[in-house]
């Protein structure tokens, strides 16, 4: 779905190589988002589905530039497979990044545990919790399944609130600290959390000029913070260069902003690195 892709777009805008694993509709609005992402993403694996119109989210921005989000429900995301192509790639992947949200559908969820069969990578959760009118208890057991899987788990604080809410959690973040990982918890324009092997890392925020929105700005975080451990950084030099970039994405309006190259180069601070 779309914070996989922005995900995809800035680790790509950064220097990484990503692959799009997601599915849109035979439809105009699925060309375009293809069309873009194609300057910087390989979508050779996007899937058109013939029958669902490409996803859509209705995004209301407040006076502050924080956003709110609505999914438009029954589409072609939500039916993502693990085709031969796909499995093949994902057995060859360094890293896995997914969420929680195609996995509530029968079908998003069959083709996110193919996908996880064939993984052998490091594997990074998102958590994108939204309100639904009735939670089953199939998308409960999912949003676990994909908890527990995870090496990686990147949550804010109204989302780990959220899970504790759901699972009768009194200590939400312990539940995802009982095994060895990285679990990032962000707070907004406030910075970030980062638990690893020896303990919490403070992330302190970046400041952002005015005139932008909060759209995507976790999903750049994430897109960063993995790209700096791939290349072999600390999670303190990870988070830091992953803060800098999801500030500059908070200047700008909207989820992918292109950057020039000297502006890249001073977000993740290479000769320092």
């Amino acid at each position: 779905g779309g914070a996989p892709a922005n995900v995809a777009w800035h680790l790509a805008q950064a220097g990484g190589w990503a692959r799009l694993v997601t599915r849109i509709g035979d439809d105009e609005p699925g060309r375009r988002a293809t069309a873009l992402l194609d300057e910087l993403v390989d979508t050779s694996l996007v899937q058109i589905d013939p029958e669902r119109a490409t996803g859509e989210v209705q995004v209301a921005i407040d006076a502050r530039g924080d956003a709110s989000y609505r999914l438009v429900p029954g589409r072609a995301w939500e039916r993502i497979a693990c085709s031969p192509e796909a499995a093949d790639a994902i057995a060859e992947a360094g890293v896995i990044v997914f969420g929680t949200l195609a996995q509530r559908a029968p079908e998003g969820l069959a083709g996110w545990q193919a996908a996880m069969t064939g993984a052998r990578c490091l594997k990074v959760c998102d958590v994108n919790l939204r309100k639904t009118e009735v939670e089953s208890a199939e998308e409960r057991l999912a949003v676990l399944a994909a908890l527990e899987i995870a090496d990686v788990v990147k949550v804010n604080d109204r989302e780990l609130a959220a899970l504790g809410a759901r699972f009768g959690w009194r200590d939400p973040l312990g539940e995802l600290r009982r095994r060895p990982r990285v679990v990032a918890l962000t707070h907004g324009a406030a910075g970030s959390t980062l638990f690893g092997e020896r303990g919490a890392v403070e992330i302190a925020g970046a400041p952002a000029a005015p005139g932008g929105d909060t759209v995507g700005c976790g999903d750049a975080y994430l897109a960063i913070l993995v790209h700096g451990m791939t290349l072999g950084w600390d999670l303190r030099a990870s988070g830091r260069a992953a803060a800098r970039w999801a500030a500059a994405v908070a200047e700008s309006r909207g989820a992918t902003p292109r950057f020039e190259p000297e502006r890249i180069a001073d977000l993740l601070e290479l000769e320092a690195a």
